[in-house]
């Protein structure tokens, strides 16, 4: 009987192993079109924002007018944030967001704190690029698994 149970506990290791063997291993999360969907919105509402910022002058650039819109887009950067962080496998879409929402955050109190907006012109174009580097990583997931991947000798 005791060399019946370790033939079966081997039998079962074995087919474990082989299982867990064939099993692709995911090393990202899968891509998600409304991931995609939201992080193009809250960019826009953050590049409109800014639009706003520098169309009027160095002077007329006080806190006040802006101070709502302010919470509200901050409101959406955190909602990207929590979705990029439940999804597992997706550190490098939620270190975005997370600069993003960090970047937002410093911005907005310094434009509190001194009451007016020098380099909006600079900012804005660096939450470009940040909303360019989320949609980049979260379109990359849509490469099929050999594009993602480097070769094993890339002088092939």
């Amino acid at each position: 009987m005791t060399t019946l149970r370790v033939i079966l506990r081997c039998g079962l290791l074995v087919t474990a192993l082989l299982a867990a063997a064939c099993a692709p291993i995911r090393l990202i999360a899968d891509y998600d079109a409304a991931s995609v969907e939201e992080t193009i919105r809250v960019g826009k509402q953050v590049d409109v924002f800014y639009g706003q910022i520098v169309e009027l002058d160095s002077a007329a650039r006080t806190y006040a007018p802006f101070a709502d819109r302010y919470i509200e887009i901050e409101a959406e950067i955190r909602s990207l944030v929590r979705r990029n962080t439940a999804r597992p496998l997706n550190s490098e879409s939620t270190q975005i967001s997370r600069t993003i929402l960090g970047f937002w955050i410093d911005y907005h109190q310094k434009h509190k704190t001194k009451n007016r907006y020098q380099d909006a012109r600079f900012d804005r174009r660096r939450f470009e690029r940040l909303f360019d580097a989320a949609l980049s990583a979260e379109v990359a997931k849509r490469l099929p698994a050999d594009d993602r991947a480097p070769p094993t000798d890339p002088d092939r």
